[in-house]
């Protein structure tokens, strides 16, 4: 599904909302949560939200997290 769509089912306007909804998910400690929406995105998409994590935020546990998931 493409990444805007999954952001507009959660009233989201844009990819980043998404992103930086995985991203609070896991901060949050909503680890199921995170591997839904994690999964839900395409592959590309989950490649640019690991950059997207490393270069907006540097929060490696978050990178590290997620890149598991791959």
């Amino acid at each position: 599904m493409k990444l805007i769509t999954l952001a507009k089912q959660l009233d989201f306007d844009t990819e980043y909302e998404y992103f930086d909804y995985c991203i609070n998910s896991h901060v949050n400690g909503n680890f199921n949560q995170c591997k839904e929406l994690f999964n839900a995105m395409a592959k590309k998409d989950r490649k640019d939200f690991l950059t997207y994590v490393n270069k907006c935020y540097n929060m490696q546990d978050v990178y590290n997290y997620y890149f598991s998931l791959l």
